[in-house]
């Protein structure tokens, strides 16, 4: 009997240790199984978070280097237009100390000369200049110069002009511009796209 009781316990210790350590074998897969989806999971997320860091870095960048190159070409065109203004100040004086009497009555001559050649002044020809140099050319040269070209010649006065002068061949109904402010703006025209230029190398 106390055999037969002693088997039924060494017969329930057996089965107890299988069932205990399929037991825990089932535990540890799943505790496996489990591991991997969380690193699974965690590696899923980091590889997502590296990946938004890495787009919110290039964004940052974009718009750091598009702030940057704004701000460059800002300050440019604030340096441009400083440049090209005191080129405008200084053309226009330079342009109205090289405008005097004699060489306004030089290039006049030498206009109406070439306006006569190129058979441009049959009407005749008008010439208006400031006050001043209109007192100082008014006689002896428009006499003068009617004499040398032999064609009709009219120096007029007018109040809107600084420096220099226009001339007509159609009786003032169009208008050739010598004034200084004319020469000023063809210069300065040409000059800016100097600038322009040099600016562009130095990006």
């Amino acid at each position: 009997m106390s055999q037969q009781v002693q088997e039924l316990i060494n017969k329930i210790k057996t089965e107890g240790l299988q069932a205990a350590q399929e037991q825990a074998k089932e535990i540890e897969a799943e505790a496996q199984k489990n591991a991997r989806e969380i690193t699974d999971n965690a590696q899923r997320r980091a590889q997502q978070m590296i990946a938004e860091a890495e787009t919110t870095i290039k964004k940052r960048e974009e718009s750091a280097k598009t702030a940057l190159q704004q701000s460059g070409r800002d300050m440019l065109l604030s340096l441009r237009k400083e440049i090209e203004k005191t080129l405008r100040g200084i053309v226009t004086a330079k342009v109205g100390e090289a405008l005097t009497a004699d060489r306004l009555s030089h290039m006049i001559r030498e206009v109406s000369q070439k306006a006569i050649e190129q058979d441009l002044a049959a009407k005749g020809l008008e010439v208006a200049l400031n006050p001043q140099d209109f007192k100082i050319l008014g006689n002896g040269f428009l006499a003068e110069l009617q004499k040398q070209l032999k064609k009709p010649l009219e120096l007029k006065s007018a109040d809107d002009i600084g420096k220099g002068f226009t001339i007509s061949f159609d009786q003032g109904k169009s208008r050739f511009d010598f004034t200084d402010a004319s020469l000023a703006d063809y210069l300065s025209a040409y000059l800016n796209e100097q600038v322009a230029a040099l600016l562009k190398e130095s990006v």
